[in-house]
């Protein structure tokens, strides 16, 4: 097999490293050489290996996310629910105070932590929980001198006007459940009466006034959903709109599959399409609603555009810890239920063996060592392991198709902004990076508290930086 798989683009050849997924293009040209090519290949570094670490360290995990079922209860019924039984008991606030307190301490050198009471329920039939949890984190973070950001996800149907004014002052970023237009929606996501939910859910969204930070959570089921129209409809409501495949387990939804998967993927490449032809404008509005959030494609392309390499799929159980209502530690809140990804107690903490362990299932799996995405993709989810094979360290094969073609659209992407017009490109590499940093410590805002000496807090400076740089600027100068 060569180290190297090719895309045609515009009469050029896209080059891809199968060793460490680096790319370069070129004009078709009949007389280039495979000396030449061999020499391209050594100048754009496609044969260089990239160092696996072999063992997990928690310093390798800037941004730590810290997870709470605060609620077991939800007022919806939808289908496609990961959650099959709903134990009758919540956490405390004093017990998730001091997880909070255990993870934090456990990671000194972290940079940033996220605090998520989204877990297993609809958190917002916890309102005084979820406001009491917004306090403390902004206590903590004048603690430690670091953000702890609370943030959570609701199926939208309890955001009253005083709800969402209570949420915002409390300084929560918050997204909504909503699975593109009302067609699709209203199939999945359905009240106790298992009736649809999309008038309800967007009537409460456009009740809200400020809706900077607003995120869409879309779930991709194998419905025939429109991509290009999920993105047409919510866009005029949300500013970050990220999609996501259903978990494929034993519920009333199939997931990706043999059945569906051309489908799915035709819808992402019209999709591209669409974001491409609007960016080739200079309409960057709907590139940065993919990006701003976690979207699966925007993550892709945000990746390629900065030639972003990751070790592992994801973080669970090495940089994201969750606790359930039984006080089980976990590795995520969608690996509830599951014995294997259970990482200790809040009592007894965590086992550090079985952390070792998904370190190893993510970093050296055997299905991804040969795939030319597998240092954008970063692997298989372990939960979608499990519900397809009852194993961790497993892929499935129809979602790796969609990668590999994720992969491709996003490659596809960079180069045609590149050929089209670089300075656009540019542009969009520093909002590439931009949204990055997000997840990173704010340097020259630690450097500038720590030279106070006390003078303000965390939060206060952080405001400040934040909505006033002039009055910050003149801080800096005269501290």
């Amino acid at each position: 097999m060569n180290n190297y798989l090719t895309y045609e683009l515009n009469y050029h050849t896209i080059y891809v490293s199968r060793i460490n997924g680096n790319q370069f293009f070129l004009p078709n040209n009949p007389n280039l050489t495979s000396k030449d090519l061999k020499r391209i290949f050594l100048k754009n570094h496609m044969g260089d290996e990239i160092p696996s670490q072999v063992t997990y360290k928690k310093e390798l995990f800037k941004t730590i996310y810290i997870s709470l079922h605060a609620s077991s209860n939800c007022n919806m019924k939808c289908k496609y629910c990961f959650m099959q039984y709903r134990p009758d008991v919540n956490i405390t606030i004093d017990e998730a105070k001091r997880f909070i307190d255990f993870i934090i301490s456990e990671f000194p050198k972290a940079e940033k932590f996220i605090v998520d009471p989204t877990g297993s329920g609809e958190p917002l039939l916890r309102l005084d929980f979820i406001l009491e949890l917004a306090e403390y984190c902004h206590k903590k973070s004048d603690v430690i001198s670091k953000e702890v950001l609370p943030m959570l996800v609701t199926n939208g149907t309890l955001l009253t006007k005083d709800t969402v004014d209570k949420l915002q002052s409390a300084g929560y970023i918050f997204g909504v459940s909503v699975d593109g237009y009302k067609k699709t929606h209203d199939t999945n996501r359905l009240n106790a009466k298992q009736e649809g939910t999309y008038k309800q859910v967007i009537k409460n969204v456009k009740n809200i006034k400020h809706r900077d930070y607003l995120g869409a959570a879309v779930t991709l089921t194998n419905e025939n959903m429109s991509l290009t129209k999920t993105f047409k409809t919510l866009s005029k409501f949300f500013p970050t709109i990220s999609v996501k495949p259903v978990r494929s387990f034993d519920s009333d939804v199939d997931g990706i599959n043999d059945s569906n998967i051309e489908v799915i993927k035709n819808q992402f490449t019209r999709l591209y399409r669409f974001i491409l032809q609007k960016t080739l404008k200079g309409k960057l509005d709907y590139l940065g609603i993919l990006l701003n959030g976690d979207d699966y494609f925007g993550k892709y392309i945000l990746r390629v555009c900065l030639n972003q390499k990751v070790n592992s799929r994801c973080d669970a159980g090495m940089g994201r810890f969750s606790l359930t209502p039984e006080k089980k530690i976990i590795a995520c809140p969608g690996s509830i239920g599951i014995e294997e990804m259970e990482l200790g107690s809040s009592n007894s903490g965590i086992d550090q063996e079985k952390v070792n362990r998904f370190w190893k299932i993510q970093s050296e799996r055997k299905q991804c060592q040969d795939c030319e995405a597998r240092y954008v993709c970063g692997g298989e989810c372990m939960v979608v392991s499990y519900y397809k094979d009852k194993l961790l360290d497993s892929v499935d094969e129809v979602m790796c198709k969609l990668k590999r073609h994720l992969f491709e659209l996003a490659i596809k992407f960079k180069f045609e902004l590149i050929l089209h017009d670089e300075q656009l490109f540019n542009a969009v590499y520093v909002g590439c990076l931009d949204k990055a940093k997000r997840l990173q410590e704010d340097k020259d805002l630690s450097l500038t508290l720590k030279k106070m000496h006390g003078k303000y807090n965390f939060l206060e400076l952080k405001r400040i930086k934040d909505n006033f740089q002039e009055e910050y600027e003149k801080i800096k100068k005269f501290m």
